[in-house]
């Protein structure tokens, strides 16, 4: 069938098909129009047309001294037996032969049409390793690693499920925030998660890298495309799976945690998280393409996933960090212009009202108000004393508004822009790395 498939290839869409085969039937072996024989040590016997029915072929060996074709015989298994049994040099024969002469003739022919019509002076690329442009390459690779991913529902809905469970997780841990002191160190940590649970997509993409890089490895030796077609590829043909399953992550939790409602805040999390994504899978893949199996692959991925989430500022805000992580680490670390950028985004602007539980209490000096003894101090501080006319136990809540708090973290909302675009910038070093480690 695969034969009879080649054959209509090669008459109807005019393919030249080319094929290695050994000890075809008789029915099979008349489907093709020329041979290539070649005996032990690589040396030619015979190269020309097989004929209907094979007499071409046959008698060529008929005419040079081997013995006559049965009519019932297997045209293959005879030329077999003739080159490998007798006694005759068929390499030399053929060497001598007029159908050597002939075949020499038309190359030498079909070399100077070419010459005649330019074509040496067209296409000054013609010695180049691959058939085709890197452009076109790609183009193909990139769609047949589409269809891979698209088939590999098993690793599709591995990555769906990580972020559904992972959103419900932390939405039902911290389920329907308020806008108190507690709620809002509450949101904090949840977004924090936010941060680390990209090491998981980081862990799971992994895997999928370097079983496409072995398939990269077998196809690679025949040069049916390079190394920068297969790097872009692998690389791209993530992100359009990866956006489906950060969405439905960002639908579940925003709204379970009760995060900042305003159109822009929300859109604003919702690319810088997709962006994040994109960031975690190149990560994986960056350290894929320096592992040599899955196993080395495992043992690295989480010393700078942890590393980097740890250092970030949300556990330790940034005054408190040591010199030694402050100084460097702190400012490598992409997890915290994400950090920066989502809390930020979340808090501005946004009202604090500390329950009861939350505020400090103070006792103003006697036959004066709360106003009277602390009110032009909490106009240049931070926070707000809730019972200003009271003349006892003074109420204060440390922050009024969401920037105060974050501004103990030292980060800023105007930075948030500015924090999406270094994002991309880690994002960028991952792929260069990973496509030159191809």
């Amino acid at each position: 069938r695969i034969v009879r498939i080649l054959r209509r290839l090669a008459s109807a869409e005019r393919q030249t098909i080319l094929c290695t085969i050994h000890q075809p039937a008789a029915l099979l072996f008349t489907e093709f129009d020329r041979l290539l024989l070649l005996v032990r040590g690589g040396h030619v016997v015979y190269h020309g047309d097989i004929g209907e029915d094979a007499r071409t072929l046959t008698s060529y060996f008929e005419r040079n001294g081997a013995p006559k074709c049965p009519p019932t015989a297997n045209p293959a298994e005879y030329i077999l037996d003739v080159a490998g049994t007798s006694h005759i040099d068929w390499p030399q024969v053929w060497r001598e032969s007029k159908e050597r002469q002939d075949v020499i003739t038309e190359i030498d022919r079909v070399n100077t049409l070419k010459r005649r019509a330019g074509a040496d002076r067209a296409e000054p690329g013609a010695d180049r390793t691959y058939a085709r442009s890197v452009a076109y390459q790609t183009r193909l690779v990139f769609a047949r690693m589409l269809l891979m991913q698209w088939r590999n529902t098993e690793y599709q809905l591995t990555r769906i499920a990580l972020q559904v469970i992972c959103a419900v997780v932390v939405g039902l841990a911290y389920l329907r925030l308020g806008d108190g002191l507690t709620d809002m160190s509450n949101k904090m940590m949840a977004l924090f998660f936010v941060a680390v649970l990209g090491i998981l997509a980081t862990n799971n993409v992994m895997p999928q890298y370097l079983r496409d890089r072995r398939v990269y490895a077998r196809e690679s030796s025949t040069n049916q495309y390079g190394w920068q077609a297969f790097g872009l590829s692998v690389v791209f043909a993530e992100w359009p799976f990866a956006v489906l399953a950060n969405s439905l992550f960002v639908v579940i939790l925003y709204w379970m945690v009760g995060l900042n409602p305003a159109s822009d805040r929300v859109g604003y999390f919702y690319i810088v998280y997709i962006v994040f994504g994109f960031f975690s899978l190149s990560l994986g893949q960056m350290i894929a393409s320096f592992s040599a199996n899955e196993f080395i692959a495992a043992l690295i991925a989480p010393i700078p996933g942890a590393l980097l989430t740890l250092v970030a500022g949300a556990t330790t805000p940034y005054p408190s960090m040591p010199k030694f992580f402050s100084s460097w680490l702190y400012w490598l670390s992409p997890h915290r212009y994400l950090l920066e950028g989502l809390i930020a985004n979340d808090l501005h602007g946004a009202r604090v009202h500390c329950n009861p539980d939350e505020l400090y209490t103070f006792e103003p000096p006697a036959n004066s108000t709360c106003r009277d003894y602390a009110g032009d101090w909490v106009k240049s501080a931070i926070g707000y004393i809730d019972n200003l006319d009271a003349t006892s136990a003074c109420k204060y809540c440390p922050y009024s508004v969401g920037d105060e708090f974050v501004s103990t973290f030292s980060w800023s909302y105007a930075n948030r822009w500015r924090n999406f675009g270094i994002l991309f910038a880690f994002i960028a070093f991952n792929i260069i790395f990973t496509i030159a480690m191809v």
